[in-house]
Parts: C-alpha cells; structure tokens; sequence
C-alpha cells in the first residue's frame, strides 16, 4: 500500500524566547521544504522533540504540518509514547484532524520482550483508523528483532516502516522477509542511496529537513538512474551529518538550519549546557563551510 514515497523531513521544531512554537517560521520551513522536492511531511519525531513536548504541543506541530502541507503532500505523524493512551489518542487526533498516516516506535523504557511488543502493536493497529509505519530507532528505542518486524508487517494495519537502525545487512534482510507491498524507508541520511538500490522506498531524516534540496536530488537521480550525481551528493552530505550529530542531539541539525536562514539554535526545550551553547556560537561559521560545500554540489 504506497501511501508515502521519496524524500520526508524528520520536521525540526523552532521555538520562540520563552520556548514556546514559532509557528510562522516552522510554516516558512515547511513550505521551503516542498518547495525543494520534499513527498511528504513528518512531525513529532525524534529531531522534532516530541518525546519532551507537552502532548498539546504536539497536537499543535502535527495541526501546522498539515496546515503546510496544504494537501499537496502527506503528512505522517509519530505517535511513539511509552502511555499507551497517549499514542491512542494522538492516533485519533491525527485522523481527525487529516493526517494521511502514523509512525510508531516501539516503547520505551519497559524492557517488553518480542511478544509483548507484538501484542502491543497488533492491539494499537486494529484501534485506529489511519495506516501505521512501525519505527525501528535503536538509538533511542529498543531494537526491533528481523523475526518482530516480519511478524508485525504481516498485520492488516501495519503497511510499512522507517528503519534508522543505520543496519546496512539488517535492512536487506527487511526487504527480504517483509510483504512485497510492505514499504520500507530509511531513517540515516547517510544510507540513503544505498538504500535506494537495496529496494527502500524512500527516506525520513534529519538532512530531509535541513536540506531537502539534496536529499531530493538524490531521490531524482536515483530514480534517473544518475548513480554518479546520486553518490556525490550523498559524500557532500556526510561532513554535515557527522557535524550535526557531534552536538547534543538535535541542536547541531538546528545550527545547520540556521545557517540556512532560519531561526533555530537561538533555544531548545531542554536545558543546554555551558559547553552546548558556547559551541552553536562558535560554530556557526564551521557550519556555514559545511553548507556552502553540498550548495555547491547541487
């Protein structure tokens, strides 16, 4: 069932002093973004702080991204919680409100062995009334086993997945065992033309926010079968994506944002360190070498 396809933004938050939403400059994002190839739109994901947000702040980032997204793209909304009911209800939310489908990760925190996770999923998946892409995010979710993820996409609810495992051997050992109309994205930037030709059907990432204009690009040569315009993107982008994740998770993505002309890295949700600050000041010119790099790639 291809509801999504190519090249998603695991969608940043920008906040205001007072750390509430700048609701007019994550619009702006998100507009820019389609406007440079994005297929669809993803909010309250990881890079998005929605495990740290208020679950009505969360209503609000999955409100503006469907608002953006103005039914020229879809929009899918995670709904990972370690409340059970919490994940219900921004499920329903999500259909009401006209999300086109819903990203699930596994929960946290409880160490629940592969049948209760299967339970889990497969009494979530037959309460809501929108398609469910599973989440394998080991980085801050238990690991999905090869023998959970082909049980769960055998589940009539249950119509893809996003893997940010990073799991090259992993992923082609999804495409293996899963359905045939089973669609399967990837969740590392760093992966993704590799993953492309392994048989993904597109990607959901950091860089697709920050830069959707490669991202996309890869997506279209790949497409065009352009393998040597498609690898060198994808070597552009690896500079910045060690640099975004060598700040404290997500704010070296933000300072590559800013950098590309919005107002990020100015606060966070979370408390940030001396060090943490001093280094998106510090940095910034660093970061602005990164971008000029891939810019001149495209």
């Amino acid at each position: 069932m291809q509801i999504l396809k190519g090249t998603l933004p695991a969608l940043y938050t920008p906040y205001k002093d007072d750390k509430s939403i700048n609701e007019a400059e994550f619009l702006r994002l998100c507009e820019w973004g389609i406007a440079n190839g994005l297929n669809g739109l993803f909010c309250n994901g990881s890079a998005g702080d929605s495990q740290a947000m208020p679950y009505e702040m969360k209503i609000k980032m999955l409100e503006l991204s469907i608002k953006a997204a103005n039914k020229k793209v879809p929009v899918i909304c995670g709904i990972g919680s370690c409340i059970y009911q919490e994940s219900l209800d921004l499920a329903n939310e999500a259909y009401s409100k006209g999300a086109d489908a819903l990203l699930l990760m596994m929960p946290y925190y409880y160490k629940f062995n592969d049948d209760t996770l299967y339970a889990y999923v497969k009494d979530l998946q037959a309460k809501v009334k929108l398609p469910i892409y599973i989440y394998n995010i080991p980085l801050f979710a238990p690991a999905m086993s090869l023998n959970l993820i082909e049980k769960l996409s055998k589940l009539p609810n249950i119509v893809g997945m996003k893997d940010s495992s990073g799991d090259a051997l992993l992923l082609n050992h999804i495409l293996d065992v899963v359905p045939s109309d089973f669609d399967v994205f990837v969740g590392r930037e760093e992966h993704y033309f590799g993953a492309l030709m392994m048989g993904a059907k597109g990607s959901m990432t950091s860089a697709g926010c920050v830069f959707p204009d490669a991202m996309s690009a890869i997506y279209k040569a790949y497409n065009e079968k352009n393998y040597e315009r498609a690898i060198s993107i994808q070597k552009a982008l690896l500079p910045a994506i060690r640099f975004g994740m060598s700040l404290s998770f997500p704010m070296g993505f933000a300072l590559l944002l800013k950098v590309r002309g919005f107002a990020f890295a100015n606060t966070s949700i979370h408390p940030l360190s001396e060090e943490t600050q001093q280094a998106l000041s510090n940095k910034f010119d660093y970061a602005k070498e990164l971008v000029k790099k891939i810019e001149g790639v495209l």
